[in-house]
């Protein structure tokens, strides 16, 4: 029994370094980005061949943004590695998490295509220097896979349960049905512009990539009502592609909304429903979520009762 409890002792000593080394490492990854958007907001002209183009209010509220958004992940990144990061709430946690996955999950799962495409493509940029898209798409690589990986090794000491499934779960309801429906309506529109789109390959391959985990997403909601127990695919699939449609809908009516004079309607509802229907995806897996939590909760209570 000593061994047993040394041994268990060692394994999450190795866990917690593990996540430690994991987190920094990620924080590490947003030095090259931020160091850019800090000197543009600055004035600077790092990476900068047109200075005047980052002068105008849109790009610097947009720099500001996106900046902004990466002193969140480091947060986010230390709270994964430390202790104290398990007494947070879980939506001050879920929420940065979830958004993160959705902007970073697909730039990683198409990283040999962006590398490929920024290796034999040449399109001059009147802005920025060469160099500056593939250190930023570099950085986001590496951000995706060591954030991921982090909040992975978080999650499951956290909530283990929650990668808990079974038909005790119910059925995934208005909110999951609806969420369903939208992204399969999600994935034909990305489908559609990533085959027919006039964008570069990399470009054109992550609109496609988003539009099949929409229906990924929609899937794996419906089908973890019904997967076995431990199943853990039904929640990161249904995770990273609910997110992957938030925040691919997100960027996109924001972009829309700052940087277009004239958005077509059509555009502004495909977008809307991308939005909504990866919040509504996101709401029936924690609803499914929970009732594991509880069903488990139950099953520990129904045990802990001595027998007579």
């Amino acid at each position: 029994m000593l061994e047993g409890m040394r041994k268990h002792g060692m394994r999450k000593h190795g866990m917690e370094k593990l996540r430690l080394a994991v987190g920094y490492a990620a924080i590490a990854g947003t030095l090259p980005y931020l160091a850019l958007k800090f000197s543009w907001l600055s004035g600077g002209d790092l990476g900068v061949v047109d200075p005047e183009a980052m002068a105008t209010p849109e790009m610097y509220f947009g720099n500001a943004f996106t900046a902004g958004m990466d002193v969140v992940a480091i947060v986010v990144a230390l709270a994964f590695t430390h202790d104290w990061g398990n007494r947070l709430p879980a939506w001050l946690v879920l929420f940065p998490a979830w958004v993160g996955t959705g902007f970073l999950a697909p730039i990683v799962l198409s990283a040999p295509v962006i590398g490929f495409d920024l290796a034999l493509g040449e399109r001059p940029d009147d802005v920025l220097a060469h160099w500056v898209v593939p250190v930023v798409y570099g950085s986001f690589i590496w951000q995706g896979c060591t954030l991921l990986t982090a909040f992975v090794l978080y999650a499951r000491q956290r909530w283990p349960h929650a990668f808990a499934a079974g038909r005790h779960l119910g059925r995934p309801g208005v909110l999951g049905g609806s969420g369903a429906a939208l992204a399969v309506l999600t994935a034909v529109a990305l489908l559609v512009r990533a085959y027919t789109g006039t964008g570069s390959p990399a470009t054109r391959f992550v609109e496609g990539l988003v539009g099949v985990l929409a229906l990924v997403a929609a899937a794996a909601v419906v089908a973890r009502v019904r997967a076995p127990r431990r199943a853990w695919w039904p929640v990161v699939a249904g995770w990273t592609g609910s997110a992957a449609m938030f925040s691919g809908g997100f960027w996109a009516t924001f972009t829309l909304a700052g940087f277009t004079a004239s958005p077509g309607v059509g555009e502004v509802l495909v977008r809307s429903g991308q939005t909504l229907g990866g919040v509504l995806l996101a709401a029936a897996l924690l609803g499914t979520a929970r009732a594991a939590s509880g069903a488990a909760a139950s099953e520990r209570a129904r045990h802990a009762v001595p027998q007579r």
